[in-house]
């Protein structure tokens, strides 16, 4: 959807109305449309990095609810937290991609053999010749993972650059006649 669809849509109402942001305002619908548009650019950005596996990374990057709080109107866009692995990579023991230091991870109630373990039938993978079980190849998964890490696909940055600050800041700019700050705030820590 265009820039001058996106505001022809809108019934404008008060410039108060327009300026206190809240979620049914014509600020908080525009936001709500351009983080869809962010959001339909970030699936597209999987596609072309071959991202697909099991499609869990795709259905969980969804927007959230418009809030406005000291002057300051958001409009978070989450994801699984696996997001940033992906995008940025993973560093091996024997193989380093510049991947960031993570830090700790959020508790989860699965390993990271579990994961892998559940993960194997979402590929269509069969077991491969030489492994007794789907248990070993799991390991055998986990081993190459830790050793070799894994390559960045930046589906993410791709998207979520200064060209999209830029693309968000026209159409608000325009329907609040003033110009504005758009700030990208990525927490990938």
């Amino acid at each position: 959807m265009t820039e001058a669809e996106i505001i022809s849509k809108l019934n404008l109402g008060t410039a108060k109305e327009i300026i206190k942001g809240q979620p049914n305002s014509p600020l908080g619908s525009l936001l709500v449309e351009l983080a869809q548009d962010v959001t339909d650019q970030l699936t597209a950005s999987l596609d072309s990095h071959g991202i697909a596996a099991s499609r869990n990374l795709r259905q969980s990057i969804r927007p959230l609810k418009v809030t406005e709080e000291g002057g300051t109107v958001s409009i978070p866009i989450e994801a699984d937290f696996y997001w940033k692995f992906v995008n940025y990579g993973v560093n091996g023991y024997e193989v380093n991609h510049g991947a960031p230091a993570w830090g700790t991870q959020p508790p989860q109630d699965k390993s990271f053999h579990q994961a892998i373990l559940e993960w194997i039938p979402t590929t269509g993978t069969t077991l491969p010749e030489g492994f007794q079980s789907y248990d070993s190849f799991a390991w055998a998964i986990q081993e190459s993972i830790k050793r070799n890490g894994k390559q960045p696909r930046p589906f993410f940055t791709d998207v979520v650059n200064d060209k999209l600050t830029e693309y968000l800041k026209e159409p608000i700019s325009k329907l609040l006649g003033r110009s504005v700050e758009v700030a990208i705030v990525e927490p990938w820590q």
